[in-house]
């Protein structure tokens, strides 16, 4: 199954009812058990095509649709914001349960996946914890299971780990890795964070400023497990160099166009 994405806008109205266009002709094909990373400018629109995958938006043209999908069967999508979500009168448990009583998942079953993702993020023994009682890094971990705990056709990430301090964001980035070799869920990320996208993606999608196009897909073809190893270290600094490059420009270019507007 495969995430095809094709020749996606999206156009915002402005206060004054003006057409804001901010994704333009967007095509990307997402494989199966692949990561993708999406990395731009601010305001280049990528939480809006996220939130467009995710069927949380309608775009203005352009299809989105899976390929090689059984008659009557419906891909499941799970989705981890910046902001956890989590509900507060419930523990890890049952936060991350959640799913799996929605799509009626017996109860055996039910137990046995929660107890599994919640031993995959590391919070085994947190499981009667409830999210005030939790660190941000632990709070965060819980929402990641919640949304893997369905098993879902494509996990969509949008900036998860970006409102954690410096070293807990490095540590979610070692174990995300960690964890998504043992599930190979296809995903689809949004960051702002060059290093996280060269350290986790297969590929980097990168977007121009507004109206966000593709202006490039980087492949990283250093083994995804090996990328923080010394040898690697030339490697992956050419591939950060390229993504600084492209998103320094557009966001200079952007800065000037509205200093020229002012």
């Amino acid at each position: 199954m495969q995430l095809v994405i094709d020749n996606i806008c999206k156009d915002f109205t402005n206060r004054k009812g003006q057409s804001l266009p901010v994704l333009e002709n967007i095509s990307l094909t997402v494989r199966e058990q692949e990561f993708i990373a999406i990395v731009g400018p601010s305001g280049c629109g990528k939480s809006t095509l996220l939130n467009l995958t995710a069927g949380l938006l309608e775009p203005s043209s352009g299809k989105i649709s899976f390929t090689d999908v059984r008659p009557g069967y419906q891909p499941h999508m799970s989705i981890v914001f910046q902001e956890t979500g989590l509900f507060p009168w419930r523990s890890v448990y049952d936060n991350v349960a959640f799913g799996l009583e929605a799509k009626n998942v017996p109860a055996d079953e039910k137990k046995q996946r929660v107890q599994k993702y919640i031993e995959l993020v590391g919070l085994k023994g947190f499981e009667s914890a409830y999210p005030h009682q939790l660190s941000g890094g632990m709070r965060q971990r819980a929402g990641i299971a919640r949304a893997m705990s369905i098993e879902p056709d494509l996990l969509l990430m949008d900036e998860p780990f970006s409102a954690l301090d410096a070293q807990t964001r490095t540590i979610m980035q070692e174990e995300l890795v960690t964890l998504w070799e043992k599930t190979r869920l296809t995903t689809l990320y949004v960051t702002h964070n060059i290093q996280e996208a060269v350290m986790l993606a297969d590929r980097i999608v990168l977007l121009s400023r507004r109206p966000g196009r593709i202006s490039q897909i980087i492949t990283v073809d250093v083994p995804r497990a090996e990328r923080s190893l010394p040898q690697h270290t030339e490697a992956i600094a050419g591939f950060t160099r390229t993504i600084w490059e492209h998103i320094s420009k557009d966001a200079r270019a952007a800065l000037m166009e509205v200093e020229n507007n002012e």
